[in-house]
C-alpha cells in the first residue's frame, strides 16, 4: 500500500486543548490535514460535513467519553480508523471495542512521549483497513 493512497486526514478529539495543539502542530508539520474537536458530540457533528480517515480519541472527556464517540462513529464511518489515547493508565478497553478492526490495538498513553510511534500506528492501521 503506497503513502499516497491513504488519505492523510486527522481528527484529534480531546477535550484538554493544549493536547489537541501538541497533535496538531506535530501532524500538519508531517502533511496530515488536521480537524480537532473537544468533545465527542462536537466531533460527531465535525464528520457529518468532513471526512477523516483516522481520529486520536481521548477517553475521558465530559459528555460523551471516547469510547462512546468510537462506537457512534464506527457504525456511520466503517472504513475511519481509531487510536485511543488517554491519561488514565488504569484504562483497558472495552471488549467490543478490542474485537473492532478498525481500533488500534495499541492505546497510547497521556502525555505521548513517542508520537512518531503514534503516527506510525496511524499509518499502519490505515494500510491494514485497505486490505
Amino acid at each position: 500500500m503506497m503513502m499516497e493512497e491513504i488519505k492523510k486526514n486527522i481528527l484529534v478529539v480531546d477535550d484538554e486543548i493544549y493536547i489537541r495543539q501538541s497533535f496538531i502542530d506535530y501532524f500538519e508539520d508531517r502533511d496530515w490535514m488536521v480537524f480537532d474537536a473537544e468533545s465527542g458530540e462536537s466531533a460527531l457533528e465535525l464528520l457529518k460535513t468532513q471526512a477523516c480517515s483516522a481520529a486520536i480519541v481521548d477517553i475521558r472527556m465530559t459528555g460523551m467519553d471516547g469510547e462512546t464517540f468510537i462506537r457512534q462513529a464506527s457504525k456511520k464511518y466503517p472504513d475511519m480508523v481509531f487510536v485511543i489515547c488517554t491519561g488514565s493508565p488504569e484504562y483497558e478497553t472495552s471488549e467490543d471495542l478490542r474485537q473492532c478492526p478498525n481500533v488500534a490495538d495499541q492505546v497510547f498513553g497521556k502525555p505521548v512521549t513517542n508520537i512518531d510511534k503514534l503516527e506510525n500506528t496511524v499509518i499502519k492501521i490505515l494500510a491494514d483497513a485497505k486490505v
